[in-house]
């Protein structure tokens, strides 16, 4: 798993200043093999006698590329209203949580349910910031460390708990991506916000992610990009 990590930091780290109209262009000529990606996919799928664990795998491959294929979408189209965008948190939070269990090696660990919590934003930014809270504490607690991400729902909010085992905060080399100060800016708009402290229960850093649970009038739609 460790492999494909590094395998995967090698593909998209940027390797040189890349322009705005470059990027778009790049994003813009992902749809294509995504698409192919996602036609090849369902063709084994429907292969007659496939085994059972291979239609898992086929699965959690076009999950991954189905928010390949989202982030690409985001960077191209306006970013909904913050106003208007409704996801259910519980399925953002387990979609990253499937994702760094099949690219990373270390103990990753789960409490906590949020339920049917509905929170403003759209699905790309929202997995986005924690996919970021995701990374650095993996990155801290390295290959063999263990990272404990805890659902807290209270009657007005919902919180992510991300504590890892590593040499705590700023102790580490930092990574590239949407960073803290990324991740505040995204979550300002929606009443949202970041607190990084030590972890209680761990060695390393605790990192917090809080959000106000959406007016149960809001609609939620199973996903919004």
């Amino acid at each position: 798993m460790f492999l494909a990590e590094e395998r995967s930091h090698s593909m998209v780290e940027p390797r040189g200043p890349v322009g705005g109209d470059n990027l778009r262009e790049a994003l813009h000529d992902l749809r294509q093999p995504l698409a192919a990606v996602f036609a090849l996919a369902e063709c084994v799928r429907s292969t007659p006698g496939l085994p059972a664990e291979a239609g898992r795998y086929l699965d959690q491959l076009i999950t991954q590329v189905d928010e390949t294929a989202k982030v690409a979408r985001s960077a191209l189209d306006p970013p909904p209203s913050p106003a208007t965008g409704v996801v259910c948190f519980e399925e953002v939070v387990s979609s990253v949580l499937e994702s760094f269990a099949l690219t990373w090696s270390g103990r990753l660990i789960r409490r906590g349910f949020g339920g049917s919590a509905a929170v403003r934003g759209g699905w790309t930014a929202l997995r986005r910031c924690l996919v970021n809270l995701l990374d650095n504490a993996t990155y801290a607690a390295g290959p063999h460390g263990t990272v404990l991400v805890t659902l807290d729902r209270e009657p007005e909010q919902i919180r992510v708990l991300v504590e890892d085992d590593g040499p705590g905060f700023g102790r580490v080399v930092p990574r590239t991506g949407l960073g803290l100060k990324g991740t505040r800016r995204v979550l300002a708009p929606l009443g949202g916000s970041l607190a990084v402290g030590q972890s209680d229960v761990q060695d390393g850093a605790c990192v917090v992610l809080t959000l106000p649970i959406a007016p149960v009038d809001s609609a939620l739609p199973a996903r919004v990009s």
